[in-house]
C-alpha cells in the first residue's frame, strides 16, 4: 500500500528517564517559537501532562504539532504532520522524518547528556483509519514498501512490526534497526535530505 495518510506521524523515544520534568519542555518550546527553532509556522504550546500517557506539552505549527509524548509509558519527540504531505508515500515518510529528527536533535541540545535520544528506532503512526485500519492485512499489504523505504533511509536493514494488535487502536508500526546498533544522525539527516522536494 502507498497511499499516503491523512496524518503521519513519527516519534523517537529517550534512552534514559530524564532528570527534565514534563514542565520544564513547556518553556523550551515557548523559545522555540519565539527564536523559530524548528522549521513551520510555530504558532502556541498546549499542556497536556495532566493526562496520563497523554501526548504531554504539545507545540502547535500550522501545518504540524511536535509533543514531548508521554504515550505507551515511553517519552520521546513526536512529530505529527497534519497537512501539505506530499503526494507519494515515500516522499512522505521522507519528510516527517526529517522534522521529526532536527526537532528531536534540537531538543537534544536544551539538555546535553540528560535528554538523549534512541535514534536507532521509531514509531510511525499512520493516522487514518480510512485506508490504515490496524489490523493484519493492512500490515502485510504496506510491509514490503515500508521495510525497502525505511532500511534505505537507515542506510541498514530494519525490522518493522505491529505496535498494537488492538484493532481499535490507531495503525502504527515500529521500525527497529536490525541489532540495535548506534545510528549516525549526521548520516541519516543527509539521506533523508536526498531527492526531497521542500515542502
Amino acid at each position: 500500500m502507498t497511499t499516503v495518510p491523512k496524518r503521519l506521524g513519527v516519534k523517537f523515544s529517550l534512552k534514559q528517564q530524564p532528570t527534565l520534568e514534563p514542565e520544564d519542555i513547556l518553556p523550551i518550546f515557548q523559545r522555540w517559537i519565539q527564536e523559530h527553532t524548528v522549521e513551520g509556522m510555530l504558532i502556541d504550546v498546549i499542556d497536556y501532562k495532566h493526562v496520563p500517557e497523554g501526548p504531554g506539552v504539545v507545540l502547535i505549527a500550522d501545518e504540524a504539532d511536535f509533543a514531548y509524548d508521554l504515550t505507551d509509558g515511553q517519552i520521546g519527540l513526536h512529530y505529527v504532520r497534519k497537512r501539505e504531505l506530499p503526494e507519494n508515500l515515500v516522499d512522505a515518510l521522507r519528510l516527517v522524518f526529517r522534522r521529526a529528527l532536527a526537532a528531536a536533535r534540537a531538543l537534544e541540545a536544551e539538555a546535553p547528556g540528560d535528554i538523549v535520544f534512541d535514534f536507532s528506532a521509531a514509531k510511525i503512526s499512520f493516522l487514518d483509519r480510512m485506508h490504515y485500519r490496524n489490523d493484519p492485512a493492512v500490515f502485510e499489504d504496506a510491509r514490503a514498501t515500508l521495510t525497502a523505504t525505511l532500511s534505505e533511509l537507515y542506510g541498514s536493514a530494519v525490522t518493522i512490526t505491529r505496535q498494537y494488535d488492538d484493532p481499535r487502536a490507531v495503525f502504527a508500526l515500529r521500525c527497529a534497526v536490525d541489532g540495535g546498533s548506534e545510528v549516525d544522525t549526521d548520516a541519516l539527516s543527509a539521506r533523508l535530505e536526498k531527492n526531497l522536494q521542500t515542502v
